[in-house]
């Protein structure tokens, strides 16, 4: 139970400091009658409470075991996801798609190669046309842009 404290304590802190930030946000009314304010304070202040309430529960319960094999696919999943958001940029957002989701696809249990090598193409291949193409928002290509010149 120790360890759930300790994790509950990290998202309430997390969540005071996100909330702290949304709340310092300059205010800017372009567009959007709320602001681009009000989501993130929402979220931050969801954030909190469910700090809190994780911190606050009374202890009891099921003995759990602080590190499982579905921890270690969260961690190594949301390293895939920092590790894809970096790459955008020098990679590419095809590329950089592509090879987010035919790995996530694989750790989440997709035995047929075939599906993680076509899912992942399609999807990253069809947003890329549709934000390029139909909705005129450029996305980077990284290293594609440069063997093209």
């Amino acid at each position: 139970m120790r360890t759930e404290r300790i994790g509950a304590a990290i998202v309430l802190l997390f969540g005071t400091g996100y909330l702290w930030e949304a709340i310092r946000m300059e205010e800017a009314n372009i567009g959007d009658p709320l602001g681009p304010k009000v989501f993130p304070i929402i979220l931050g202040a969801l954030m909190v409470a469910l700090g809190l309430s994780l911190l606050i529960r009374p202890m009891g319960g099921s003995q759990s075991q602080p590190f499982t094999k579905t921890a270690a696919y969260v961690f190594v999943l949301a390293g895939l996801l920092c590790a894809y958001g970096f790459g955008i940029e020098w990679i590419g957002y095809p590329a950089a798609t592509f090879l987010f989701l035919l790995a996530a696809s694989r750790l989440l249990g997709e035995k047929s190669w075939v599906a993680c090598i076509v899912i992942p193409l399609a999807l990253s291949l069809g947003i890329f046309g549709l934000f390029t193409r139909v909705l005129g928002i450029p996305l980077p290509l990284g290293f594609i842009e440069k063997l093209m010149e």
